[in-house]
């Protein structure tokens, strides 16, 4: 492990007596004067609308595989967070605290459901020379909401006051969130964008869309499974295409349900009315589908899961024959 050099802190009281004071690593104190940096931001009333959620943590690059990954990590026990538990996350103050120790390379935001908030993240699209391209500034113009530059400073976030229309996605470039995921803080404000979090549901609404037939095209394609014998289904019936409840679910748009559950549900006996109680197919389309959320979908419940758990209650309960056998 490499070592860095230690520089001794020395303090004089009243009577100019030297008392030598614990050593400060370098890398402590970049990321102390950091800590600073962003707590005065924040009090300019910078991100100010993200303050009364306690939904911050902290990250640090973790090589994985080769690559470096941001990893979150809870501010007061330094163990790692969970985007899908509030218990492992906590308030600025905490997370600010955490990132002066030196043990961390920044302090993010998690987006859940008892947020308002969503975050658009613009990956390389910011040249050496600091020049945004074009795409990446149409969206930002589109959008017109707080934008901050990436810790990398190659990509940008925007963050909005909205919900969007189906599951998050990464889509090329592009990956648009407003549930289970964390996003890097950075405050480092692209100059000439708002400096506060907007409203703008519809402009999400219509940003997410626009990639929504790229992501159809995949789950038409995933619905048609391999061969088998015997007479075993290979698709799901021309006629699903008229489904309409069906292609929305399919697609992750949730519109009009109470809960993430109650879609799951529908899907899960639309799935099964289709391919004709086929449980094996009804779970791959189901996985395949944009409802699909690995956290929730594969929990452990009893010596089951929660997905074959909802596909089970939906076989007992469905009222509507099976299309086909």
């Amino acid at each position: 492990m490499q070592q860095f050099p230690t520089r001794d802190i020395v303090q004089y009281d009243s009577c100019h007596t030297a008392t030598r004071m614990k050593p400060e690593l370098p890398e402590q104190s970049h990321y102390a004067g950091k800590a600073q940096e962003l707590r005065e931001r924040f009090q300019s009333g910078l991100l100010s609308e993200l303050l009364p959620y306690p939904h911050f943590v902290v990250w640090k690059y973790t090589l994985e595989s080769g690559k470096l990954k941001k990893r979150p990590f809870n501010p007061k026990t330094h163990l790692p967070s969970k985007t899908n538990d509030p218990s492992t996350w906590t308030d600025l103050h905490q997370s600010l605290k955490a990132l002066a120790t030196g043990r961390y390379n920044g302090i993010g935001f998690v987006f859940s459901e008892s947020d308002p908030f969503s975050g658009t993240d613009l990956d390389a699209c910011v040249s050496k020379e600091g020049s945004i391209a074009p795409w990446a500034k149409e969206i930002i113009t589109t959008l017109a909401t707080y934008t901050e530059y990436s810790p990398s400073k190659l990509g940008v976030h925007c963050l909005t006051n909205a919900s969007l229309p189906g599951k998050g996605k990464k889509v090329g470039e592009i990956e648009m969130y407003s549930t289970d995921r964390f996003f890097t803080v950075t405050a480092d404000h692209v100059p000439e964008t708002p400096t506060t979090i907007e409203h703008r549901q519809e402009a999400i609404e219509v940003l997410y869309r626009r990639f929504i037939p790229q992501v159809e095209e995949r789950v038409i394609q995933n619905t048609r499974v391999g061969g088998g014998s015997g007479g075993a289904l290979t698709e799901l019936p021309e006629e699903a295409a008229n489904d309409q409840v069906l292609q929305r679910l399919l697609r992750g748009d949730m519109t009009g349900y109470s809960s993430q559950s109650s879609a799951d549900f529908v899907l899960a006996l639309k799935l099964l009315h289709w391919t004709g109680d086929n449980v094996e197919l009804t779970r791959k389309l189901f996985v395949q589908s944009g409802l699909y959320r690995e956290e929730k979908t594969e929990r452990k419940t009893g010596a089951t899961t929660y997905l074959d758990m909802t596909i089970y209650n939906a076989l007992r309960k469905r009222r509507n024959p099976p299309q086909r056998r």
